[in-house]
C-alpha cells in the first residue's frame, strides 16, 4: 500500500470517528439537555468540513448524507418527529448537505487550481530547461563556427605554405643529401649534416600536418573489417612502442568479423594518431591496450585505446580536440583534431575518460550487420 492511500484511510477513519462519536453522544444525552444538543448538532460540521477538503464534492456531500441518515431517527423517535416543533433541525440536515456539497465544489475548485499551477510551473520549468539546452547548443554552433574559421584560415595558410615552403625544403634536402654523400662519415661535419636532414624531415612532417588538416580529401566509403585495419595499424606502431618499452596489447578475436562502413585509410589515420599520442605520453615504459567489439545495442563498433600514462589534466581536457592546441613542445596541435574530424565524417564520436592512472581513448562508428560485403 503506497503512502497516499495509507493517509486516505486514515483520514476516512478519522471523520467516520468523528460522525460516530457525535452521534453516540446525541443519543445517549436526554432530550431535556436541549443545549448540549445543539452544541452536538453544530459539531457535525467538523467531519463534513474535513471530508469535503479532503475528498472534494463526494467526500463533503456524502458525509453530510451520512449524518442526516443517522441523525434522522434521533429526531424522529427522541423528539416525536414533528415538522413545528423540529423545524430548526431538519432545516439543519439541508444545511449539512448544502454545506457539505459547496465546501467540496469550493475544496474542488482549489485543488484544480492548485494542480493548473503546478502543471503550468512544470511546463515554465521544462520551457527553462529546454531554452538551456537551445542556449548550450548555440554556443556549442558558435564554438564549431569559430572552429571553421579558422580551419578556412589554415586552409588559405596551407596553399601558401606549399608553394612557399616545401620547394625551398625539397632544394634543401637535396643539397644536404649531396652533401652528405661528399662528407666520409668519419668527419665531424657528417653529423650536422644529419641533423640538418632530421629538422628538414620534421618540417615537412609539420607541412603535411597542415595540409592534410585543411584540404577537402575525397572520402571512400565501403564496408570493411575493422579488424583488419586494427591489426595492421598494429604492425606499424609495434617498433615505435618497442623504442620506449611499451607492450601493445590486443583484447579482441582474430576470427571475428567487425564490420564498418568508412575510409580504411582515414580510420587506419585515426588509430594511428591516438596511439602515437598515447605512446608520447608514456615516459619510460608501459602498456597501451586495444579492446574492440559490438555495443549491446548492436548498432555501434566501439574500439577503446587505453593507455598507463600520467593522465590528462583537467585544464587541458576541454581543448585537446582544438586544432593547434598541443601540450608538446614539438607538436603541432592537430592530430587529435584530426582524428575528430575524421570520426564525424563517418557519422560517429569520439571522446576519452581519464585519471592518474592513465588515459582510454573511445571511437565509435556505426555498425554494418552484413557479413557478405567485405571489401
Amino acid at each position: 500500500m503506497n503512502k497516499d492511500k495509507r493517509q486516505q484511510i486514515i483520514q476516512l477513519t478519522i471523520i467516520g470517528l468523528l460522525v460516530i462519536g457525535i452521534s453516540i453522544l446525541h443519543y445517549q444525552t436526554p432530550t431535556m439537555k436541549w443545549q448540549y444538543h445543539l452544541v452536538y448538532m453544530q459539531a457535525y460540521f467538523i467531519p463534513i468540513i474535513l471530508a469535503a477538503f479532503q475528498f472534494g464534492v463526494r467526500g463533503g456531500l456524502g458525509t453530510a448524507i451520512v449524518v442526516c441518515l443517522i441523525y434522522l431517527p434521533h429526531i424522529m423517535l427522541q423528539w416525536g418527529g414533528l415538522i413545528e416543533t423540529n423545524l430548526m433541525r431538519f432545516m439543519q440536515l439541508i444545511l449539512f448537505l448544502v454545506l457539505g456539497y459547496l465546501t467540496g465544489l469550493k475544496a474542488e475548485g482549489e485543488r484544480n487550481e492548485k494542480e493548473q499551477h503546478r502543471k503550468a510551473a512544470e511546463d515554465l520549468k521544462e520551457a527553462l530547461r529546454l531554452q538551456q539546452r537551445q542556449t548550450e547548443q548555440i554556443s556549442e554552433m558558435e564554438q564549431q563556427l569559430r572552429a571553421a574559421d579558422r580551419l578556412a584560415i589554415v586552409g588559405e595558410l596551407a596553399a601558401s605554405l606549399a608553394h612557399e615552403v616545401r620547394n625551398p625544403l625539397g632544394g634543401i634536402q637535396g643539397a644536404a643529401e649531396i652533401l652528405k654523400k661528399k662528407i666520409p662519415k668519419e668527419a665531424p661535419e657528417s653529423e650536422f649534416v644529419q641533423i640538418q636532414l632530421n629538422e628538414i624531415q620534421r618540417l615537412n612532417q609539420v607541412v603535411e600536418s597542415y595540409l592534410q588538416l585543411a584540404k577537402k580529401e575525397t572520402v571512400y566509403f565501403q564496408i570493411i573489417d575493422l579488424r583488419k585495419i586494427l591489426i595492421n595499424s598494429l604492425r606499424l606502431l609495434r617498433l615505435s612502442a618497442g623504442n620506449k618499452n611499451i607492450t601493445l596489447e590486443t583484447h579482441f578475436t582474430d576470427q571475428k568479423k567487425i564490420l564498418v562502413q568508412g575510409d580504411a585509410l582515414q580510420l587506419q589515420q585515426v588509430i594511428l594518431n591516438i596511439t602515437l599520442n598515447a605512446i608520447q605520453a608514456i615516459k619510460d615504459s608501459g602498456k597501451i591496450s586495444f579492446d574492440l567489439d559490438v555495443g549491446k545495442d548492436g548498432k555501434e563498433v566501439v574500439l577503446r585505446i587505453s593507455d598507463t600514462g600520467p593522465g590528462i589534466p583537467s585544464y587541458q581536457s576541454a581543448r585537446l580536440f582544438d586544432p593547434f592546441f598541443t601540450t608538446k613542445t614539438e607538436g603541432t596541435g592537430l592530430g587529435l583534431a584530426i582524428v575528430k574530424r575524421i570520426i564525424e565524417k563517418h557519422e560517429g564520436k569520439v571522446w576519452f575518460e581519464t585519471s592518474s592512472q592513465g588515459t582510454s581513448f573511445f571511437v565509435s562508428l556505426p555498425c554494418v550487420k552484413d557479413l557478405n560485403h567485405i571489401s
